[in-house]
């Protein structure tokens, strides 16, 4: 995966320790495996919409809190 993955991956790290859960807590309140979201955080795979959805929830932000600065809209192009 690119930088979009790893970017992610450091900021769902981070929001977890915010909330103060552990890697297991938030699989769980999220209904994911762990596993899953241990290759989330380290950058080698991007959740699905579904699976970030219920991360979003399980840690009580927005899905836009949650993908942060790593995935702004595209400027649109001029004619």
């Amino acid at each position: 995966m690119g930088k979009e993955a790893r970017a992610m991956g450091v900021r769902l790290q981070e929001l977890r320790q915010q909330a103060g859960l552990s890697q297991s807590q938030l699989a769980k309140a999220a209904s994911i495996p762990v596993g899953s979201l241990r290759n989330w955080e380290q950058g080698l795979r991007l959740p699905r919409l579904d699976a970030a959805y219920r991360l979003a929830q399980a840690l009580g932000i927005t899905l836009d809190a949650l993908a942060g600065e790593s995935f702004r809209r595209p400027e649109k192009r001029r004619k």
